[in-house]
């Protein structure tokens, strides 16, 4: 009878026992299941943005190197600088000519705005020439043109270049060294171009501490260049050789993702610290199990305690009651599991699912600032996939602002759950998306004037109420122009309808005589004059009450008359005038940042031709006589083909090197490209007058059919047959 009951009353303690260790495991094995999946899925969010990060970066790392391609691929056809890949020694060029070089090389920098400084070099024959000055690579510190020391210059620039090299020279700045070919039997100088650009115009402000860019050369499989500087550059690594184009892997403890497409053989990867992303799922980990290991040694000495205890009490009742333990079937006997509470373990997967809602409302932010720069690529489904579910067709923008600064606060409080407020970062100030369940704009309206009512808002600029997502960058900027409208006339609260009924009538006013004195500015070469005359139009506009949108228009109109005026120009200035591009500057959303764009344009186009007019001051010299009679007999006998500099030197009974040093003194461009120049224009004109490509060759004096479709191919990028049909076309 006693191992009967010793039987029972061991199997009751064990079954208590086991009950107690259940209700332990069981919370713990839950939360560690929600920290699997968490982690699962806050990887693939993060390789997610990752991948957007290397698209963006890549995109802006392709658009600088594909202008210095540009600028490297115009060096290399131009003769100007024939002389320079053939030179072995500084010296033997004559001073002019370096002058003339170093100008070529300061109207190449004009033509990017990415590109601070530029400079030709040879390692080989040990010299360079840049926009400022000329000499050895060993005189570069001397002159201060880079901000290094001689010997780390001459660790950079006094080895062979076949291949991109990229260097950190400063906190802000980069030199990237490019060969002007690949191929050493066509450079046998090894001249190389050397280029310094910010930090920020190949590397934008989204790489922050979490992240790092390498370069990876194909073609040397070897590194190029890490922005942390990590990483050994020269080295080749295998890790990420191995990456292909558009995938994600990992390198040590890093996502490395890499674009799609490469940019002179160079691959541009992106990492992104994966440690600085879970550091707090593994300290959360770690908590968990040290509080396990605490509670299981805490629940041990609970167990003996409490079931030698409860035992004791079970025998009492069984004895109380009268029950003999021995007749109590083995069978029987079904106690309740000692049930512990999870209420802290919920808690704690309360905040996983918390870290991970706010990652992905860093990704929907990232999106909605795609869609205000104009990006179609984002869709509904996109946002609905981060979690952002629309809830009409409609959207406005408004820009805010509050006094006690949460003005996104109560935006969400009036607006309720029939709108969705959707807060991002603006160069005006606090400024919300907002998507309201009803389409209709009497809503939009309403919920304007209770905010007019309140008075809570300092300051509110809305937007018309549009349709798509694609129309929300329309939307930012209605509120930019009403945001201007308010600082220029001081009204606290405004709508894109109010400012168009109250400006309706204000349209800008640009007279004839302004137009002329803009022109006349321009043409005199007087800089400041033209920007007084300008300015002093926009001023007075604005202060007649002209609505931001409807200055925009004005500012149009005065670049169509600054256009007019370089076109109207002879054909001295039109080689030596920069290229100009107005509508980039004139699509910014700053309208004080268009306006500073035009003054450049103004500034570039002024100096060149004050430069233009002093250097034919000299008109009634013997020199801009010859210059003269020459540009007449290139003009009269361009349809001979045996007409060339030779030839041209000879009837006047110069040298070809003294007539060279005149035409380019006083045109701007070297005589030979001027030749091929007019003749390619006559010949344009006698294809769009419908004539055969072989009467042309024959009355352009281009020789042959071969020279002249390679002429025009190079200069045109289409065939002399592609220009006529398109031209016929257009007629």
């Amino acid at each position: 009878m006693a191992k009967r009951t010793h039987s029972f009353k061991r199997r009751t303690i064990t079954r208590w026992t086991l009950s107690y260790i259940i209700a332990t495991l069981i919370p713990f094995i839950l939360v560690l299941a929600s920290v699997m999946v968490a982690l699962y899925y806050s990887s693939s969010s993060v390789t997610y943005s990752n991948s957007i990060t290397a698209s963006y970066v890549q995109r802006t790392f392709r658009d600088v190197l594909t202008r210095l391609n540009e600028i490297k691929a115009e060096i290399v056809v131009d003769s100007d600088f024939d002389e320079l890949r053939s030179v072995e020694k500084l010296s033997d060029i004559p001073s002019i000519d370096l002058f003339y070089h170093a100008s070529d090389i300061r109207r190449l920098e004009q033509t990017s705005s990415s590109v601070e400084k530029l400079f030709l070099f040879s390692p080989i024959n040990d010299w360079y020439v840049s926009d400022q000055s000329w000499g050895h690579i060993s005189e570069m510190a001397l002159m201060e043109y880079l901000p290094l020391s001689q010997g780390r210059i001459d660790s950079i620039l006094r080895h062979e270049i076949w291949d991109v090299y990229i260097h950190d020279i400063s906190e802000s700045e980069i030199l990237l060294l490019i060969p002007l070919t690949y191929i050493r039997s066509s450079n046998p100088n090894n001249l190389s171009l050397g280029v310094i650009v910010s930090k920020k115009e190949l590397f934008p402000d989204i790489i922050d501490d979490y992240h790092d860019v390498v370069i990876y050369s194909e073609r040397m499989d070897s590194l190029v260049y890490s922005f942390s500087g990590s990483y050994e550059a020269g080295e080749r690594d295998t890790r990420f050789a191995s990456l292909e184009l558009g995938s994600t892997g990992r390198v040590d403890n890093y996502v490395a993702s890499v674009a799609e497409d490469l940019i002179l053989s160079l691959k541009c990867i992106v990492l992104m610290d994966r440690g600085m992303y879970f550091r707090a799922f593994y300290i959360l980990i770690l908590v968990l199990t040290a509080s396990f290991i605490s509670a299981v040694a805490f629940c041990a000495f609970l167990i003996k305690r409490n079931v030698s205890r409860d035992w004791t009490r079970y025998e009492a009742a069984v004895a109380a009651s009268g029950v003999d333990l021995e007749k109590i079937p083995m069978e029987s006997g079904d106690y309740a599991p000692f049930i512990t509470s999870v209420d802290n373990l919920k808690a704690q997967r309360e905040e996983l699912t918390n870290v991970i809602s706010r990652q992905k409302l860093s990704l929907a932010e990232s999106a909605f600032h795609k869609l205000l720069d104009g990006d179609t690529e984002v869709t509904k489904e996109t946002l609905s996939a981060l979690g952002v579910e629309l809830l009409s067709d409609a959207f406005c923008v408004v820009i805010a602002k509050c006094s006690d600064g949460d003005a996104g606060g109560y935006l969400k409080d009036i607006c309720g759950s029939e709108c969705l407020v959707v807060p991002f970062r603006s160069d005006y100030g606090d400024a919300f998306i907002i998507n309201a369940a009803r389409e209709d704009d009497e809503y939009y309206i309403s919920l304007f004037r209770r905010v007019q009512e309140e008075g809570v808002l300092t300051e509110l600029s809305g937007s018309l109420i549009h349709h798509g997502l694609e129309s929300i960058r329309d939307s930012y900027l209605e509120a930019i122009s009403v945001h201007e409208y308010q600082k220029d006339h001081d009204i606290p609260y405004l709508s894109y309808q109010e400012m168009l009924s109250t400006t309706r009538q204000n349209t800008y006013q640009f007279t004839l005589e302004e137009s002329m004195m803009l022109q006349k500015a321009m043409k005199e070469g007087d800089a400041e004059k033209a920007k007084s005359v300008m300015n002093r139009v926009i001023d007075r506009n604005r202060e007649n009450g002209v609505s931001p949108k409807t200055l925009r228009f004005l500012l149009f109109s005065i670049s169509g008359t600054i256009i007019r005026t370089i076109n109207s120009l002879d054909s001295r200035f039109s080689e030596v005038i920069p290229e100009i591009n107005f509508p980039p500057i004139l699509q910014s959303q700053n309208f004080q940042k268009s306006l500073s764009g035009v003054e450049e344009i103004i500034d570039s186009t002024c100096y060149s031709i004050s430069a233009v007019i002093a250097s034919t001051a000299d008109v009634s010299s013997e020199t801009y006589q010859i210059y003269t009679r020459v540009l007449a007999y290139i003009q009269e006998n361009y349809p001979n083909s045996m007409m060339n500099v030779s030839s041209v030197a000879d009837s006047f009974g110069i040298s070809i090197a003294y007539l060279s040093r005149i035409f380019k003194k006083y045109h701007g461009i070297n005589i030979s490209e001027y030749i091929t120049g007019y003749r390619l224009e006559k010949a344009k004109s006698l294809l769009s007058e419908g004539r055969m490509v072989g009467d042309v060759v024959e009355e352009c004096g281009f020789g042959s059919l071969r020279t002249f479709l390679r002429v025009f191919k190079t200069v045109e990028g289409i065939t002399p047959g592609q220009y006529k049909s398109s031209v016929t076309k257009e007629s």
